[in-house]
């Protein structure tokens, strides 16, 4: 999956170039730009979150943390699991209803311009919130089990 999300971010990145260009140099930008960047950001952002997650990447607030009891930081580690579990196992529920409802309309099931449909980017979103929330679950159970070592 981040490898799927890194060529997105490439794309992006590519798309975005050739549309300046096209746009200032040609002053003839391309067709749909936006939408193709907002469906490749779906990519990139919900299917790079897992791997973020499991390399500890994502931005955390160290300097108040390590000022509580080792004991209190195994607490807020656990609550902290636990509510990104529930938020991103929300998400990914919420996100495939989307889909369907998405899948059940004849008209605004496509983006305007390319008329690309809409469900699969919501569905790509499901399945990184959901592979986000597994992760969480297994960073939940580590947190748990220190915690009682502790």
């Amino acid at each position: 999956m981040v490898y799927v999300a890194a060529v997105a971010l490439v794309g992006m990145m590519m798309i975005t170039v050739a549309d300046v260009i096209g746009r200032y140099v040609f002053n003839n930008p391309i067709s749909g730009t936006w939408e193709l960047v907002g469906f490749m950001l779906v990519c990139a952002g919900s299917w790079g979150m897992g791997y973020c997650q499991i390399r500890k990447g994502h931005i955390r607030v160290d300097f108040l943390l390590h000022r509580f009891p080792e004991k209190m930081r195994g607490i807020l580690t656990i609550l902290a699991h636990f509510l990104g579990l529930v938020a991103f196992s929300l998400l990914c529920w919420r996100a495939v209803l989307y889909a369907q409802y998405y899948l059940s309309i004849t008209r605004g099931d496509a983006t305007d311009t390319l008329h690309i449909p809409i469900f699969p980017f919501v569905l790509m979103l499901a399945v990184g919130a959901g592979m986000l929330a597994l992760v969480l679950l297994f960073d939940l159970g580590h947190s748990l089990a220190e915690g009682k070592r502790k």
